[in-house]
């Protein structure tokens, strides 16, 4: 069986509205053995059928009970095959030539692992300013989607927390540069993200405050450990809250 170059992980519940443009945006830049791992996560709508009805054999639908986006990262990450990682959230977009431009910064830089390049913000409703200073910018201190990742560095930083039903992005994101992630600069759009009344990320300013302290205790709490480590490696995921 011939390695994938790219793993790409989808977790999506109740996506029929964007499912279908979502990964059309992903496999017209894929290779013929490349793998889209898509994971629905209890979908009660079209999601399924929709996916199914893509017909592409480098489509890998999975599926996992356990509610949230960490829990179905996870379901995916546990069986990547791939050289090269990314993450995509159902709702959002590839612009053409996104990996192949992410890769040529990798690839252009010998000590990295990992590149990023900047975000775009379209809005499906209102606009929501709390998004707005995302558009043009690298946010890839906030968001795993404008990355493409060596599978090594991957495997070293293990799988996502998933008692965390928010935040475990940025939380994972903190344990990529634990486990020594260097990231190289790439300097064009690479992500669309898609703004709704439906997004998951969606909370109120309470839920968000709560969602950061949450990662910030952890953490803290991991560094502690690293500092004073016991005999074996500390579990940053285990941190307690």
């Amino acid at each position: 069986m011939t390695t994938p170059i790219h793993s790409v992980i989808v977790p999506v519940k109740n996506g029929a509205r964007y499912i279908g443009e979502c990964l059309a945006s992903i496999l017209a830049q894929l290779e013929r053995d490349d793998e889209l791992i898509v994971v629905d996560n209890g979908s009660t709508d079209d999601t399924v059928t929709l996916v199914q009805a893509a017909a592409d054999p480098r489509i890998v639908l999975l599926h996992e009970p356990t509610p949230g986006p960490a829990a179905a990262r996870n379901t995916a990450l546990r069986q990547i095959r791939g050289a090269y990682v990314s993450f995509q959230d159902h709702d959002d977009l590839w612009p053409e030539g996104r990996q192949q431009r992410l890769l040529e910064a990798l690839r252009a830089d010998p000590s990295a692992n990992a590149a990023h390049g900047r975000e775009s913000v379209v809005f499906d409703g209102p606009i929501d300013p709390a998004y707005t200073w995302m558009q043009g910018q690298y946010v890839n201190q906030h968001s795993l989607m404008c990355s493409l990742f060596e599978r090594s560095l991957i495997q070293r930083a293990g799988l996502m927390d998933q008692s965390m039903l928010r935040g475990e992005d940025s939380d994972y994101l903190i344990r990529l540069r634990q486990a020594g992630m260097v990231s190289a600069p790439c300097d064009t759009i690479v992500h669309i993200r898609r703004r709704h009344n439906t997004n998951w990320s969606s909370a109120t300013p309470a839920v968000v405050r709560a969602n950061t302290l949450q990662v910030l205790r952890r953490n803290i709490a991991c560094k502690r450990r690293s500092n004073n480590p016991p005999l074996k490696r500390p579990d940053c995921r285990a941190a307690p809250e």
